[in-house]
């Protein structure tokens, strides 16, 4: 069956978003002498806000995004989507928890980009693929910080206003 508009906005939306997380990465350090200040991770910051009432569909969407997400930035097939599945199995989990509001979806976010980059570490770190800190860890997570909180605040009004429709 052919999706609907919601469906194909959204998957429009996800995918402008993944290319924007890129872009940032790509140019904007660059372009500021290397000052790594703002570093995107907004497909990862996105994951609390599309929730869904149906699971089963939330974790499709969460899977597809993390291999979209593989195939334009890590090349490590199946990675980044099961990575999304365990930051999109905990989001539910503290949603259920927890009443919504701006400051739990901003947290969220802040911990979505603590696990994902804690598990990358964490892979980098056994494999001994790369030379690297917990100063780094730290460093990339405080940096990541200010600009997907900014993405996290915009994504939650939308939410509302979209619910409040």
């Amino acid at each position: 069956m052919l999706a609907s508009y919601k469906e194909k906005k959204f998957w429009i939306v996800s995918g402008l978003i993944i290319i924007l997380d890129g872009l940032i990465t790509y140019y904007i350090p660059s372009y500021f002498n290397n000052l790594n200040y703002l570093y995107p991770m907004l497909t990862i910051s996105l994951i609390p806000f599309i929730l869904k009432n149906n699971l089963k569909d939330y974790y499709k969407i969460v899977f597809i995004l993390g291999i979209i997400y593989d195939i334009f930035y890590s090349n490590i097939f199946l990675l980044n989507a099961l990575v999304f599945l365990i930051i999109g199995r905990i989001d539910i989990k503290v949603l259920k928890l927890v009443k919504e509001n701006i400051i739990i979806y901003l947290c969220l976010v802040i911990l979505n980009i603590m696990i994902y980059d804690g598990i990358m570490f964490s892979l980098i770190y056994l494999t001994n693929y790369e030379s690297i800190t917990l100063y780094g860890y730290f460093y990339k997570v405080k940096n990541s910080i200010i600009l997907n909180i900014i993405f996290g605040s915009l994504c939650y009004f939308i939410k509302k206003k979209k619910t409040n429709i």
